[in-house]
């Protein structure tokens, strides 16, 4: 059983079969045909076929010289994906955001709307499928090549099912990937939101890992990428830090999940919007409602005890902080002191605990992971053979 999602990296095999070669391909911009033999080790008659299996196919293509060489200009060989696309459903407890992005993650075009994602899930995802198509629709000249789909629950590393959760009644067992791809005939992917977007704010910091983000908003979830690994766990659970207990007691509060004491009962956006009054929903602005409260600070820093405990298990170079909640400096700060605090000096002496600024990162990890299985070297090698 597989506890590791990779987006593709070049392998040591690079250019045995087309699809290692095209993984090779997309590592950079700027092969030429001479380089590609230097660094595979093939003989110049099995590059160039697997290269001309790649053309026919459609997956890459001649960029034009690639600049002086005292001879005749060598044309640079790159990667086809212009005007691919990937479809990102990124669901939340009570929004939704839909986009359209190139291969990278960067967002083309995108909408976010209310919804609560403990409805009827063929009703969720009518919704946001057709404020998809909308948004599908609005250019001309692209190819979907796949969708991912980001879930506030655990989803098997597996089966990509989605497996309880305690958000989402009903959602178990629902053949999200299937109806989504009755709609649009591309493979679908299913991901824990809060993986993906470790996974969005890893792409943006390249050199660091192991990386930990974190998701604070109306839940508290994370995700940890080693090396461009992400971390699943055995079962699709990994990162669900929110059902850690963080207190005992007759006083602790009973979370969702039904059991006393779980951080997310004494911290989440949820929890803290239940406790003024309030009745959380698509309108709430968890930062305005929330930012300035004593309630908000004593949140993050029981959220910085729990991270300690995660730090000496496994000494991540930085952790990022994301979502409504986890952005705010107020926020960083209490986890900063907290995490220092309980954690020895020497794994937090050089430990980088900053805010997010990516503008949507489920969508970067999303996108990584669709366009690391549609292009992975089996997929390429089984369309090359047809």
């Amino acid at each position: 059983m597989t506890a590791l999602r990779t987006t593709g990296r070049p392998a040591a095999t690079a250019g045995s079969s087309p699809g290692r070669l095209l993984e090779l391909i997309r590592s950079r911009d700027d092969w030429t045909r001479q380089q590609l033999l230097a660094e595979t080790g093939l003989s110049r008659m099995t590059l160039f076929e697997r290269l001309d299996a790649l053309f026919r196919a459609g997956l890459v293509y001649e960029a034009g010289p690639a600049g002086p060489t005292g001879g005749r200009p060598a044309a640079l060989i790159r990667f086809a994906d212009q005007g691919r696309v990937v479809l990102v459903l990124d669901l939340d407890h009570h929004t939704g955001r839909i986009a359209v992005t190139d291969l990278t993650g960067r967002s083309l075009r995108e909408r976010e709307l209310p919804l609560d994602i403990a409805g009827p899930p063929d009703v969720v995802l009518a919704t946001v499928c057709h404020v998809a198509d909308g948004l599908l629709a609005a250019a001309d000249g692209e190819t979907l090549v796949g969708v991912g789909v980001a879930l506030p629950g655990p989803v098997s590393p597996v089966t990509g099912l989605l497996r309880p959760a305690t958000v989402m009644p009903g959602w178990d067992g629902f053949p999200i990937a299937a109806v989504i791809g009755a709609r649009w005939p591309v493979p679908v992917l299913l991901e824990n939101d809060a993986r993906a977007h470790a996974l969005g704010e890893a792409a943006e910091r390249p050199g660091a890992t192991p990386l930990l983000a974190v998701k604070y908003a109306h839940g508290i979830g994370a995700g940890l990428v080693l090396d461009g690994a992400l971390l699943c766990g055995f079962d699709g659970a990994a990162g669900d830090i929110g059902h850690i207990r963080a207190g005992s007691g007759g006083d602790a509060p009973t979370c969702r999940c039904g059991r006393t004491g779980c951080l997310a009962a004494y911290a989440s956006g949820y929890a803290l919007l239940r406790r003024r009054g309030v009745t959380p929903s698509s309108s709430d602005d968890l930062a305005a409602r929330l930012a300035a409260t004593a309630d908000l600070r004593d949140g993050a820093r029981l959220l910085g005890r729990t991270l300690a405990g995660l730090v000496a298990l496994v000494n991540p170079q930085t952790i990022v902080l994301g979502g409504a909640l986890g952005r705010l400096s107020a926020v960083v700060d209490e986890v900063r002191t907290a995490v220092r605090a309980d954690a020895l000096d020497r794994l937090t002496g050089d430990l980088e605990i900053v805010p997010s600024t990516a503008h949507h990162p489920a969508a970067v990890g999303m996108a990584a992971l669709v366009t690391g299985h549609v292009y992975a070297p089996a997929a390429v090698d089984a369309l090359v053979a047809t």
